[in-house]
């Protein structure tokens, strides 16, 4: 590995405690600063919306913000940024027509009453909807800058400065409208994307990156759909096992157990939050060498397996001695979701240790078993929320959870020990 690489890592490594730390304190600020200005039930919707347009987010980009430090990181280097242009206006234009399609189909949802029996009011989803091409075009973007090696550009704008410009547009709010209602903060935070999304692309001409706009139609797009739809559906799985619980509480179970369990999740996140961080460090390095040094891009793969755990450990132990006192901060009625939250951090904890495999098989053309792994796991989630949440509400949700990623674990190590044995019979 080239000195470069080397200091990369090593300036990557503070830039790494930096946006855990800050991005964790920022998000905890945002939704502790929601929960103590909108009802429980409000921020349960909130939470509901939230979830359902992440997953559509990354549903309408097709995989190519996963594939792109795969695919980029090479040319970046190189310098080639027809590539880049071609592989942005392939991506986006078919999530800017999927997000029209998104978008009508809530709304006419929504029309439909199928989200809320209120007909003055719709759910929160069909307002927050309309965030999904802008949070698609920010994904795509932070990937590229990922894959030029700007990682405080890449991640601190979206893991430190949204959730911070949201809880001060919640505080103003708050002190204009006497009421304050779950559309203003989703006005608000649309507001604040938009302004990180001009940032971006400004950084990105300033580095020469978007020099020109017109792409060349270089790139073979049906490979590339080959290769990123797989990531889609496994990014996609793995978003639905961390929100399945949350509509299952929404449809089967009193509707504040919804926020209480959104707060419980919102601290246990933190967990999922520095695996990708991890990831977004030694990805691009991963794809500059997975190609023509395999072997070095393997040594990075697991020097990034080794950290992830033992960063995980670490954490999971904080979060386990401060639970309580973490809850008590949202207010005396969240503290019924301690146990809830012991079983999230249980179960996040356990799947840091496949987590790092699952982009490596992507990588290896296995992304439709990594696919049919989540698939397995979302099934095993949906079938213990049925049984877990009636007999013990939020709690039994995080067990859901907790058992769901336990199982992906063994399925996703299973197959990397398949893997392994036909490398030795190869």
């Amino acid at each position: 590995m080239s000195e470069q690489h080397n200091q990369y890592l090593s300036q990557g490594a503070l830039f790494l405690i930096l946006s855990i730390l800050l991005g964790y304190v920022a998000d905890y600020t945002f939704n502790l600063t929601l929960s103590r200005h909108l009802s429980v039930h409000e921020y349960g919707d909130y939470k509901v919306a939230y979830g359902f347009t992440t997953l559509m987010s990354v549903l309408v980009l097709l995989g190519g913000d996963r594939l792109a430090p795969r695919i980029l990181s090479r040319p970046i280097s190189e310098q080639h940024t027809s590539t880049i242009i071609d592989y942005l206006a392939f991506y986006l234009k078919n999530a800017f027509v999927l997000s029209l399609i998104v978008i009508v189909l809530t709304w006419v949802a929504s029309f439909a009453y199928l989200f809320s029996f209120d007909k003055q009011d719709h759910h929160a989803m069909a307002y927050m909807v309309l965030a999904v091409p802008l949070i698609a075009v920010g994904a795509i973007l932070s990937r590229v800058l990922q894959s030029a090696k700007r990682l405080a550009a890449s991640n601190l704008p979206w893991r430190i400065a949204l959730p911070a410009l949201k809880a001060l547009c919640v505080l103003l709010l708050a002190k204009w409208f006497t009421t304050l209602s779950v559309i203003h903060v989703i006005a608000a935070g649309i507001s604040v994307v938009l302004a990180i999304l001009f940032w971006q692309l400004r950084y990105l001409k300033q580095l020469g990156l978007l020099h020109s706009l017109k792409p060349t139609h270089s790139l073979d797009t049906s490979k590339l759909l080959k290769l990123s739809i797989p990531m889609m559906l496994a990014m996609l799985v793995t978003m639905l096992l961390n929100q399945t619980d949350i509509f299952m509480l929404e449809l089967i179970s009193q509707e504040h157990t919804v926020g209480h369990f959104g707060a419980a999740n919102t601290l246990a996140h933190l967990i999922p939050v520095t695996q990708v961080t991890i990831a977004s460090l030694f990805m691009p390095l991963i794809g500059h060498y997975f190609d023509k040094q395999p072997d070095q891009a393997l040594a990075l793969f697991k020097k990034a397996q080794r950290i992830t755990i033992m960063v995980i450990a670490a954490i999971a132990v904080l979060l386990f001695l401060f639970s309580n006192s973490l809850l008590a901060i949202f207010g005396e009625s969240y503290l019924n979701a301690e146990p809830a939250l012991v079983w999230l951090i249980a179960g996040y904890s356990i799947w840091a240790f496949a987590a790092p495999s699952v982009t490596w098989q992507q990588y290896n053309g296995n992304g439709l078993q990594i696919v049919y792994v989540g698939a397995a796991a979302i099934m095993i989630d949906l079938v213990a929320n049925l049984y877990f949440i009636p007999k013990y509400d939020i709690e039994g949700a995080a067990i859901a959870t907790a058992l769901s990623l336990s199982c992906a674990t063994v399925l996703v190590l299973m197959l990397n020990l398949k893997q392994s044995a036909k490398t030795i019979e190869n």
